[in-house]
């Protein structure tokens, strides 16, 4: 059984065609990165996996069942999403962010429970935000509130996490902190992760598969040296690339050539 199948998905917005013919799986427990350019249509890819945004053609499947046989609430439990530019500059308890995760599982009267608080704090301390609990959101740095963001989407107890540039404008070290977070939450929690990233070096040291997309099509599809290649990378980046081997993790490193330094070369 897969985590997630999609068969031959498009989608369409305003008369446009955003995702064209798409097919994927993602394999149970398993760390998957999108990567592509911008406009790619990445984002609509991670919203119709999730069923935020309804494919046009098509059909996707969550753990060998039919996504729209879930409703709203069971996908809630299954799946989480954390999405790209979520405005969190406002003044919200750490706590009650991370409990806002519960929602789906709440009875009748949504009141949290014990164990609801009990859920919450554990995920508070998975994502290293538990000494944040009692600040509010406006008085974090970006990396610490995407700590919060992840902890409110673990908060739900999903099988499967869903991620829209999780590392975007972070610095170096927070961004490895994120990616560090995701993978001990794959590894010890067992959730499956899929994720886009514009960050080709993080992506090929930290995925099992990654799937390569350009104008709403798949590229290229499989492990990171099966599609961090220089042709397929040119041409759906449009622009000179030096692929060598990372010297400590042993993955592929992609580094772009300004012209400066290719016209000398004849490139």
């Amino acid at each position: 059984m897969k985590a997630v199948s999609a068969d031959h998905i498009s989608l369409s917005y305003g008369g446009k065609q955003v995702l064209h013919d798409l097919s994927l799986e993602i394999s149970l427990e398993e760390f998957f990165i999108i990567i592509g350019p911008n406009g790619a249509g990445k984002s609509t890819l991670l919203k119709a996996l999730t069923a935020t945004e309804k494919i046009d053609s098509g059909s996707i499947s969550l753990f060998g069942r039919p996504q729209s046989d879930y409703s709203r609430r069971e996908l809630a439990r299954l799946a989480a999403l954390v999405p790209q530019g979520l405005d969190t500059n406002f003044p919200f308890r750490v706590a009650d962010t991370v409990l806002m995760g519960r929602s789906p599982h709440l009875g009748l009267l949504g009141m949290e429970q014990e164990e609801d608080y009990r859920i919450a704090r554990q995920a508070m301390q998975a994502t290293e935000t538990a000494e944040l609990a009692h600040r509010t959101l406006d008085q974090l740095s970006g990396g610490e509130r995407q700590r919060v963001i992840i902890a409110r989407a673990i908060c739900q107890q999903p099988s499967i996490l869903f991620l829209d540039e999780p590392t975007a404008s972070l610095d170096l070290a927070h961004q490895i902190r994120i990616m560090d977070l995701l993978e001990n939450l794959r590894r010890e929690r067992k959730i499956t992760i899929c994720m886009i990233s514009h960050d080709i070096n993080l992506a090929a040291m930290y995925a099992d598969r990654l799937l390569l997309m350009k104008s709403g099509r798949v590229v290229a599809f499989g492990k990171p040296d099966q599609v961090l290649k220089e042709k397929l990378l040119e041409e759906s980046y449009g622009c000179r690339l030096l692929i060598d081997e990372n010297p400590v993790s042993g993955t592929r490193r992609v580094m772009p050539l300004p012209a400066k330094f290719t016209v000398d070369k004849g490139r």
